[in-house]
């Protein structure tokens, strides 16, 4: 508003001096009038010579140039003339300072008029660069306000799910102490029974003794006896410890399976459903798993074997397989596993372990046999016999057959571990090629079925 009221004040002056100026005009003379006044005229004596050049011209007339206008030539000799231009000069300064003052007013009226638009828009500009800010501050705190409760429900989430780990965590290593004390409490319960036994043995007289008089004929082969002192566990638990590898390299041949375990991985922590180890051992298979958050559990027949697990934290239970896998809810487990463990059954068990595990197996749910490669000429004529545990390789056509025949729907072999290349032969015939194959090929393999 004071911009306005000044702008109109100017305006109404500026009109004001312009009618002054208009006014001093019409009383003042013009600059041209007095000139024209001053001019010398031409005299009538000079006019009326003669010039015979110009008789000439008379004889020969041509056609006159047409009169040019020198207003600026005519000024000139004006100011030319002492103290008469000198004296013109100023008054033609002092007509043409009003006129010029005015001009000079009105350009810089229009000047200021133009620096208050532009000091008014530069205002607008800043006022809605105000606006823009107080909105943008405005909608951020909408969308703090809108996140604030999503993100206080997704970190109450982590929490909990935090907390859930943990407590599963407590309980595997709970229920691990546990199975710990109660297997040390059954060993301690066996080893006194064996006591008794030994005890009663000793008391009681000998029945079946046979009088001196009397010879009973030798028996052509003698029944083994095995040492009493021979434990059967720990010498397998040290064996492994020999020729079964490093946890480390164990562990690294294992990951191959991680993928066929995807569907159990795939769901949330509080659904995976169990993965049961036959025959886990050392429990590399149960660590491996468990690094990827995977629930696992590990049955073996072999307390040595139990102890070292259960020493580790690992969840692991002392039972047959066969009949822990028959125990479970059917469709309640995830996986069955097992590595290097069907070689060791006769052919009735090997059958019973597929109908356990297509009984505990959910939908979806696989198992993995591995088991050495009997392809391999040198594993099946030497390496397989390694373990004297061992009762007959498995040919790997016949491993497929089984778990397809015991209603796996599918199932697929999947060889492994061939040699190192530095035992091949390169020369690059087709003999040394057969050979590379049937002595130096893959060393195990695994039947993979689904349910």
């Amino acid at each position: 508003m004071a911009i306005q009221n000044k702008s109109e004040s100017e305006t109404q002056q500026l009109a004001e001096k312009a009618s002054v100026i208009q006014h001093r005009r019409r009383h003042s003379a013009p600059v041209q009038d007095i000139t024209a006044q001053v001019a010398p005229k031409p005299s009538k004596a000079r006019e009326g010579s003669v010039n015979p050049d110009a008789s000439a011209e008379n004889q020969n007339p041509q056609p006159a140039p047409a009169p040019v206008p020198s207003s600026s030539g005519f000024r000139q000799k004006i100011r030319r003339i002492p103290g008469l231009g000198y004296a013109l000069a100023w008054c033609n300064a002092l007509l043409r300072l009003p006129r010029t003052r005015f001009q000079t007013e009105v350009a810089l009226t229009q000047l200021h008029g133009r620096i208050d638009n532009l000091q008014q828009q530069i205002h607008e500009q800043l006022q809605r660069h105000a606006d823009l800010q107080q909105q943008l501050h405005v909608q951020s705190q909408r969308i703090a306000e809108l996140e604030a409760p999503r993100l206080a429900m997704r970190m109450d989430q982590y929490d909990a799910l935090d907390v859930g780990n943990r407590l599963m965590q407590f309980d595997r290593l709970q229920i691990g102490r546990q199975l710990r004390s109660v297997n040390l409490m059954m060993r301690t319960s066996l080893q006194n029974e064996r006591n008794q036994v030994g005890n009663i043995s000793n008391t009681v007289p000998d029945l079946t003794a046979v009088p001196a008089n009397v010879s009973l004929p030798k028996p052509a082969i003698q029944s083994p006896v095995m040492a009493s002192d021979f434990d059967q566990d720990q010498f397998y638990l040290e064996f492994e410890a020999l020729f079964r590898g490093s946890r480390e390299d164990i562990k690294g041949r294992l990951k191959v399976y991680l993928p066929y375990l995807s569907h159990i991985s795939a769901e949330p922590k509080d659904q995976r459903k169990m993965v049961i180890d036959v025959g886990c051992g050392r429990g590399e298979w149960l660590e491996l798993l468990d690094e990827h958050g995977i629930p696992a559990m590990g049955v073996d027949m072999n307390h040595s074997m139990v102890n070292a697990c259960l020493d580790r934290g690992f969840l692991v239970r002392h039972a047959d397989a066969i009949a822990y896998l028959r125990e479970q809810e059917a469709g309640s487990i995830g996986a069955v596993t097992g590595f290097q463990i069907i070689e060791h059954l006769p052919f009735e068990q090997l059958i019973a372990l597929f109908d356990a595990a297509r009984h505990a197996l959910c939908p979806g749910g696989v198992i993995i046999f591995e088991t050495p490669n009997p392809e391999n000429l040198k594993v099946g004529a030497c390496n397989f016999y390694f373990d004297p545990t061992h009762l007959h390789p498995i040919v790997p056509q016949v491993a497929e057959f089984m778990a397809r025949q015991r209603g796996f729907s599918h199932a697929e072999i999947l060889r492994l571990h061939p040699y190192p290349d530095d035992h091949l032969l390169h020369g690059g015939t087709a003999v040394e090629a057969v050979i590379n194959k049937e002595l130096f090929g893959a060393q195990d393999y695994a039947v993979i079925g689904r349910k």
